[in-house]
């Protein structure tokens, strides 16, 4: 195992860049002991600690246009626009075999990164410290807001760790690590618009219940654009290493053009594929 804490970025089908990465770090044997998975990025590393290369890839790739994984069959049956239990069931049990075995006994650390919709605040959950079911904690840290229902988990509700904390790289540094690989799936320079009052208002009507997680929703890109600021500084100064899209993703979070995602896919295995020796030297460098 690598002294390496991977911290995976989400964006529902943006992911494939992540899926690429991921792949090709599974290709060179580089096996993380740290990985914090947001939203789609929760995902998709758990095909990483699964050590199923390809696996993400293909069930997004292949089923991007499926309306029982995503669209109006989701909808209908499971509330939300994306249909997990038929990924964690279906899917993951027939069409494309999930490694629980692997995954459940990998001594690699995996934490999904939710949202507490009560409080408004970010909670990390290791998976083998996890006292109820791993999947419902993936499913939570990857339910959008609007698109999704709430994931009751004890006494609590959840939802999409990005609305909190969308790239958990100081939980990293404050835990004393070292060695910190951030995988966005937008590029350097992108910055989320402002939201709109008209989508504030929105959030206030659907989540009035929720006060605390308004106020995050609501609060979103300003949160996000100096978190990216932050990340590029502790790039430059060579505390984090970042792999990225080199130019603007045009990948939409729900797309359906397949080629597109399989290009997207494609740069994340190119762009690790330039950076495998720069990994191995970070990854190596003293304390």
């Amino acid at each position: 195992m690598n002294d390496l804490t991977l911290v995976l970025e989400g964006g529902a089908l943006r992911s494939l860049y992540t899926s690429g990465v991921l792949d090709v770090l599974m290709k060179y044997n580089i096996e993380a002991n740290y990985v914090l998975g947001v939203s789609a990025g929760a995902l998709t590393g758990m095909n990483y600690i699964s050590k199923q290369q390809g696996r993400s890839a293909r069930i997004n790739i292949e089923n991007c246009d499926n309306p029982k994984y995503i669209g109006i069959k989701a909808l209908r049956k499971e509330g939300g626009i994306i249909g997990y239990r038929y990924l964690f069931e279906d899917l993951s049990k027939n069409d494309y075999p999930f490694d629980y075995e692997t995954f459940k006994f990998s001594e690699q650390k995996f934490i999904p990164v939710i949202t507490n919709c009560e409080k408004g605040k970010t909670e990390y959950v290791e998976k083998n410290d996890c006292k109820d079911n791993i999947f419902d904690v993936v499913q939570a840290s990857s339910s959008m807001p609007l698109c999704s229902k709430m994931v009751k988990i004890g006494n609590n509700h959840y939802l999409d760790g990005a609305v909190t904390m969308p790239i958990p790289v100081d939980w990293a540094i404050e835990q004393g690590h070292k060695n910190i690989l951030v995988v966005l799936t937008r590029d350097r320079n992108y910055r989320k618009p402002e939201v709109s009052n008209a989508m504030k208002r929105v959030y206030k009507r659907v989540y009035h219940k929720y006060p605390n997680l308004v106020e995050k929703l609501c609060t979103m890109p300003e949160r996000y654009n100096k978190l990216k600021e932050y990340i590029n500084e502790l790039e430059k100064q060579g505390r984090i290493m970042v792999i990225a899209p080199k130019k603007p993703v045009t990948v939409s979070r729900l797309e359906k053009d397949k080629e597109k995602l399989k290009a997207l896919y494609e740069d994340g295995k190119r762009d690790m594929e330039e950076k495998i020796t720069m990994l191995e030297k970070f990854i190596n460098q003293e304390a």
